[in-house]
């Protein structure tokens, strides 16, 4: 998956700026399902697909490993059965082919998400969240179907045959983790919302935290067993929602005032046209705004170059594990728990301690606690690429990718830092504009990134850590960024900090994307 680690899966799919009237509790919601059945199915569903994904992430890459390393070998050996020793296929021709191809899948298969998102939100509002929801589940076991075809007959398909993988992701169109959350928010308020939101990435590190040492465990015995076991618990996930997710639209008849207030929506809206005006004029009207506000701008643009920078970890991180050290790839996939369980313990433990000292003891206002905390956190973030592009050994290795995770929360301050600079009416466009950043950076840094990584064995053994290096300096742009953004307005902070959180995701499995 996609991911988990991901712009903006978790982004709303309803649109924001013209809500329906909430139904009374005793309307619709009285006759649907039990709204904890709802949220703890679709919780369930996604934390199946993240066990799925995260429990196959370090196998996967081993199997394409051996395969280009095998096809290598036989093209430059004169026996064509030459089969070369583990070391082997640790030499930069096989491990530049394993990041390019891995760098490009990911891009193809993060289009799908950014070109199909709005026309499945459509979909979600007027057929149901239980049909989009599915579909998404059978897109992303498609694309993993795919993928195992090519790497078990890779004398069939050329092995880049995986970056059409992702053509698999138009059904569904990447938007898991989006349905999940807006299935939850269906059945709850915006406060109670905020906390099973949390919950929900929650669980997303948890599984990754987990079952990331799980795959590693396994492939010794073979890299094969945890990619089965990936497609069994994605076939039992959609098997899961088919009988136990309950659809949480309201029915048409359940409500008059509903129905009344969908049929005011439609007629105001008219027709596709007209919509698209109506966005583009919301934007317009933001751009304007952002002219007269360049310090919102500046705070904007922080999302680029993090999200850029965070391309660096998950199958690069791996690979460049393995060949600095010596590792295992499955030895190296540690690093990713360790990444998950550190992150776990920022976002429930240390974040909050933090903000609540800086507001009841020191009586910061909002946006500066959120500036403060966006600052240290990309300031850990540059020290931790910056340590692991210098190490040698694993006890440095160890420490950057320690303060790497602890920095891996930046995206919560930095959405609600955001927001607290921005006008209410203007949120809708301005988390469209942090999704567009967002994937822009992903975009650009998974295929930047592993060019890095070739340059880097190019240019020898010293620079063999490039891609953390640029990753680090993406970092210290993004720290400027924050550094230079206003600190008024410092009262709307608090307000408006709930639905900053609302639309953050795993973006970091960005892990969420689910990884692939």
């Amino acid at each position: 998956m996609a991911s988990t680690g991901r712009p903006s899966e978790a982004t709303r799919l309803l649109d924001p700026a013209s809500p329906p009237n909430p139904p009374s509790p005793t309307s619709s919601r009285a006759k649907g399902p039990s709204p904890w059945k709802a949220i703890l199915s679709a919780a369930a569903v996604y934390l199946l697909l993240s066990i799925g994904s995260h429990i196959s992430l370090a196998p996967q890459t081993a199997i394409l490993e051996d395969i280009i390393c095998r096809q290598y070998y036989a093209g430059h050996v004169d026996s064509g059965s030459a089969t070369p020793a583990n070391d082997g296929c640790k030499i930069d021709a096989v491990q530049s082919e394993v990041a390019s191809i891995n760098g490009w899948r990911d891009v193809f298969e993060t289009l799908p998400a950014m070109l199909l998102a709005v026309p499945y939100g459509t979909l979600a509002d007027r057929a149901g969240r239980k049909t989009v929801l599915l579909l998404s589940i059978v897109g992303y076991f498609m694309t993993d179907v795919w993928i195992r075809l090519v790497y078990w007959f890779p004398g069939f398909f050329p092995v880049r045959a995986v970056w059409f993988a992702g053509l698999w992701q138009v059904i569904g169109g990447g938007t898991l983790s989006s349905v999940a959350f807006v299935m939850v928010a269906d059945w709850l308020t915006p406060v109670i919302r905020t906390t099973a939101f949390s919950q929900i990435q929650s669980a997303s590190l948890v599984s990754q935290f987990i079952f990331v040492p799980v795959g590693a465990v396994l492939m010794p015995l073979s890299p094969w067993i945890p990619m089965f076991l990936s497609s069994g618990i994605m076939i039992a996930g959609f098997l899961f929602a088919v009988v136990f997710v309950p659809e949480t639209l309201p029915s048409a008849g359940a409500d008059s005032n509903i129905r009344h207030d969908d049929a005011a929506a439609d007629a105001s809206k008219g027709s596709a046209f007209s919509r698209i005006q109506e966005h583009l004029g919301r934007f317009s009207e933001l751009g304007r705004w952002m002219a007269r506000n360049a310090k919102v701008v500046l705070a904007l643009s922080c999302f680029y170059p993090l999200n850029l920078g965070e391309q660096c970890g998950g199958p690069l991180l791996l690979q460049y594990t393995s060949k600095r050290l010596g590792w295992s790839l499955g030895q190296a996939s540690y690093l990713l728990s360790l990444r998950a369980g550190v992150n776990l313990v920022v976002l429930a433990v240390l974040i909050p301690a933090i903000s609540s000292i800086l507001l009841r003891r020191l009586q910061v206002q909002e946006i500066v606690k959120d500036q403060f905390l966006a600052q240290a956190s990309s300031l850990l973030l540059a020290l931790g690429s910056g340590t692991i592009f210098l190490a040698r050994s694993w006890p440095p290795l160890l420490c950057g990718q320690l303060l790497f995770s602890l920095g891996f929360a930046f995206a919560v301050p930095a959405r609600s830092l955001v927001t607290s600079m921005v006008e209410q009416k203007h949120l809708g466009a301005v988390y469209t504009t942090i999704a567009v950043l967002t994937y822009a950076g992903v975009l650009t840094g998974r295929p930047l990134l592993a060019r890095a990584f070739q340059w880097g064995l190019e240019l020898g053994e010293a620079w063999m850590g490039m891609p953390f290096l640029i990753a680090s300096g993406c970092f210290v742009l993004a720290l400027l960024a924050v550094t230079s953004a206003a600190t008024r307005n410092g009262g709307q902070g608090h307000e408006y900090e709930n639905v900053a959180n609302e639309v953050h995701d795993e973006s970091h499995e960005r892990g969420g994307q689910t990884s692939r």
